[in-house]
């Protein structure tokens, strides 16, 4: 008998202990759920500066439906969007700033969410060798920022942006248009040069474009093309190698014009 009832006090003491937890976590929750949408937008930000993103999104979401006259609302949608940006869930977070941009056009954030859509653009784009849908999405979005902004401290920021990426569809160009070289398909070669030219004049690549389309000319034995396009080349910023494609290329056109 002394031994069951000592168990059966141990059974009641567990069950009040266990009540006590649940009935804490019970109080906790629901705590958390009572607290007003100042006490959710401050919690939040504690949660987005300690990097506990998810965390931060959920209090972040209940001000902007919860609170969206309020003077933070426009705050909380514009972290929302950026926790999403953290986490590199550029697509969320665009959806998330565009958001920001319809509901709330008078925000002193609609600056600065412009130039965050373009930089998830950019950071959503892949390298140049793939799809370029999101590089010329990030090279608009950067081009009408500086549009609306030309005095943004966001600028330069954004100029960088477009000459990099361009940079890089002019290498996709570029290189494509050497394969066709390795190829000795000299005119598709020729067309895709031109792609340099006509819309990547202003990046580094121009001046080895000329050589390699003087190069496509003297193989199809088209000497005047081959001078004209010759004489735009500037061999003082050639690699070695190719300052002594150049010099072979001006002999032959020289043993030519003789």
């Amino acid at each position: 008998m002394k031994h069951t009832s000592v168990l059966f006090t141990l059974v009641i003491a567990a069950g009040i202990a266990l009540t006590g937890c649940t009935g804490s976590a019970e109080t906790k929750e629901k705590e958390k759920q009572e607290r007003s949408y100042l006490e959710r937008y401050d919690d939040a930000l504690i949660a987005f500066e300690a990097k506990k993103y998810y965390r931060s999104i959920e209090d972040f979401n209940f001000v902007v439906f919860n609170a969206p006259g309020s003077d933070i609302a426009d705050n909380a949608q514009f972290y929302l969007a950026s926790a999403h940006f953290e986490l590199k869930e550029y697509i969320l977070a665009i959806d998330e700033y565009q958001q920001l941009l319809r509901r709330w056009p008078e925000s002193d954030l609609y600056e600065e969410t412009r130039f965050k859509i373009a930089e998830c653009y950019y950071l959503q784009s892949p390298g140049y060798q793939r799809d370029e849908e999101y590089i010329h999405k990030a090279i608009a979005a950067y081009q009408e920022f500086i549009e609306s902004y030309p005095f943004s401290e966001y600028r330069k920021d954004a100029e960088a942006r477009i000459q990099q990426l361009r940079s890089g569809l002019a290498k996709k160009a570029y290189e494509a248009g050497k394969l066709y070289m390795v190829l000795r398909e000299w005119s598709a070669a020729l067309i895709t040069f031109e792609e340099v030219l006509n819309s990547y004049y202003d990046t580094s690549l121009l001046n080895p474009t000329y050589l390699e389309m003087a190069a496509c000319y003297y193989e199809l034995e088209n000497t005047e093309a081959m001078i004209g396009i010759l004489n735009k080349v500037n061999p003082d910023t050639l690699s070695p190698r190719d300052k002594r494609r150049y010099r072979k290329l001006f002999q032959a056109s020289t043993v030519t014009r003789e």
